[in-house]
C-alpha cells in the first residue's frame, strides 16, 4: 500500500498484569511509518488492552514503549520513551485512539461541537471563528456536516457517531492511531463505509494505524502486516499476503479456516477448523506453548503440565477416580485419594497413563515419572520453555511454534503435509 520505510512506533518486552492476570505478557513488535499493522485473536487474547497500554492510557507492568516524531522543539524527528513519561503530554497529540463503541466514548451530556473541539483547545491556540471552522472541516473531512454540530450524540445513528470518534481523534494532528475494533459495533453496510474513510483519511493524512479486529476479512482489505495473538503473547507476525497465502501457527490456521466464503464450492468452507475448548484463562496461562492445549499438532516440546493431566482427569475420569489433586509448580503433581486405597489409585492412575502411551497422546509423553511417596502419588512432568518468536521460511515472517524449531525437523514436515493436504 505504502512505501515504508521508517519506525514510527516500537515496543519492547511489554508487559501488563493486573493483580496475577497477565493479560500482556513480554510482547515486542514495531509499526512502520504509514503502515496499517493489524492485531487479531479471539476475545480475550489481550489487543484492547495491549492497544491501551501502548498509549499509555493502561500503565504498563514492565518494558518500554518509544514514538519516534517531531515536536516544537525538535528539529529532526528523534525517539521518545513513552513508557518513562518522557513529553507525555505533549506526545498526546501525536497518537490517539478509536474505540470500539462510539456511543459510549462519546460524553452524552456535550453536543458534538463541544467533544470535537475539546482536543483541540488542549493541543492548540486556536479560537473564537477559528476554531468553529476546524471543527466544520473535521465533519466535513469524515462525511457530516456543518449542522451535526448542534446535535448530541443519541441524536445521531452508530455511523455518524464513529465519524464523530474519528474526527476528535484527527483533530490532534495525530501520526499514529489505534483502531480498537471500531466497526464490530456497525451494521455490515456501515463497516464498508467507516473502512473506505479510514483508508481515504489515511492517504491523505500520512496516518499510521495499528488495527484491533477479530475479524480476518477486515484484516485482508485494511493491512499491510499483521500480529495474531493469544493469551498475551504474539503467536505469528508477518506480512498480510503472506499470511492469507502460507500461515504457519496452528492458531493462524484455525482463525484463517474459520473465515466464511460466499462460495458453495469452496472446499474450505466445509473443511473449517473448530478449536476445541476456549481461551485460556490469562490469570493461569498454559506453560510452554499457550495455545498447546487446543491445538491439533501439539506434542511431547510444546510443554504438557500438571494443568493439562487435570483437566484431562476433570473431562474423561469424572467418576472412575475420587481423588485430591495439588499441583506445586506446573511441572509436579500430589495426588490424593479421597475414599480408596492409595495403591488402588495408583493401579487405575497407571492403566489411564499407560493407556494413553499406547495412543500416542502428547501429554502422557510428558509425563517424566510417576510413583507413591508418603502415601501419595507424585507425577514429574519435564520442563518446558516458552516458545520465543523465530524467523522461518520467508523474510521477516516470525512465529512462536515448536513446530518450526530448528532442531525438530520431522513435525516440520508434518505440519506442511497437512497444509498441503487443505
Amino acid at each position: 500500500m505504502n512505501n515504508i520505510s521508517e519506525i514510527i512506533f516500537e515496543v519492547e518486552h511489554l508487559k501488563k498484569y493486573f493483580d496475577q492476570v497477565k493479560a500482556i505478557d513480554d510482547i515486542s513488535f514495531k509499526v512502520k511509518r504509514g503502515e496499517t499493522l493489524g492485531l487479531v485473536g479471539e476475545s480475550g487474547c489481550g489487543k484492547t488492552t495491549l492497544g491501551r497500554t501502548i498509549l499509555k492510557l493502561l500503565e504498563p507492568t514492565a518494558g518500554n514503549i518509544y514514538i519516534t516524531t517531531s515536536l516544537k522543539d525538535d528539529e529532526f524527528p528523534r525517539r521518545y520513551d513513552i513508557s518513562a513519561n518522557e513529553c507525555l503530554r505533549a506526545l498526546r497529540q501525536k497518537m490517539q485512539i478509536v474505540y470500539q463503541d462510539p456511543a459510549s466514548s462519546l460524553d452524552p451530556k456535550y453536543i458534538i461541537r463541544n467533544i470535537i473541539q475539546e482536543p483541540l483547545k488542549i493541543h492548540t491556540a486556536l479560537k473564537g471563528n477559528e476554531l468553529n471552522n476546524r471543527a466544520v472541516s473535521l465533519l466535513t473531512q469524515v462525511g457530516l456536516q456543518e449542522e451535526h454540530l448542534w446535535r448530541y450524540p443519541y441524536e445521531l445513528s452508530g455511523g455518524q457517531r464513529q465519524r464523530v470518534a474519528i474526527a476528535r481523534a484527527i483533530a490532534s494532528n495525530p501520526e499514529f492511531i489505534v483502531l480498537d475494533e471500531p466497526t464490530s459495533a456497525l451494521d455490515v453496510s456501515v463497516q464498508a463505509k467507516i473502512l473506505k474513510l479510514l483508508n481515504k483519511l489515511q492517504k491523505e493524512l500520512n496516518l499510521t494505524y495499528l488495527f484491533i479486529t477479530h475479524d480476518m476479512s477486515v484484516i485482508d482489505y485494511m493491512c499491510d502486516r499483521v500480529i495474531v495473538m493469544y493469551v498475551g503473547k504474539i503467536m505469528e507476525c508477518c506480512d498480510k499476503d503472506e499470511l492469507f497465502n502460507n500461515p504457519l501457527h496452528p492458531y493462524s490456521k484455525a482463525l484463517l479456516s474459520a473465515v466464511p466464503s460466499m462460495d458453495p464450492t469452496n472446499r474450505k468452507l466445509a473443511m473449517a477448523e473448530i478449536l476445541p475448548g476456549e481461551v485460556a484463562s490469562p490469570a493461569t496461562p498454559p506453560l510452554g506453548c499457550r495455545f498447546h492445549p487446543r491445538c491439533r499438532f501439539a506434542f511431547n516440546e510444546c510443554g504438557f503440565s500438571s494443568a493439562d493431566l487435570i483437566a484431562y482427569l476433570k473431562e474423561h475420569n469424572k467418576d472412575q477416580l475420587k481423588i485430591d489433586i495439588f499441583s506445586k509448580d506446573g511441572f509436579e503433581l500430589e495426588i490424593s485419594s479421597l475414599d480408596s486405597d492409595i495403591k488402588q489409585t495408583m493401579n487405575i492412575l497407571s492403566n489411564i497413563i499407560n493407556k494413553g502411551k499406547k495412543e500416542n497422546h502428547p501429554l502422557f509423553d510428558a509425563i517424566k515419572k510417576w510413583g507413591i511417596q508418603d502415601n501419595k502419588i507424585i507425577l514429574n512432568f519435564d520442563k518446558k520453555s516458552e516458545s520465543k518468536l523465530i524467523e522461518v521460511e520467508q523474510k521477516n515472517h516470525l512465529v512462536a511454534c515448536f513446530l518450526y524449531s530448528t532442531n525438530l525437523k520431522e513435525n516440520v514436515l508434518t505440519i506442511d503435509k497437512d497444509k498441503k493436504g487443505e
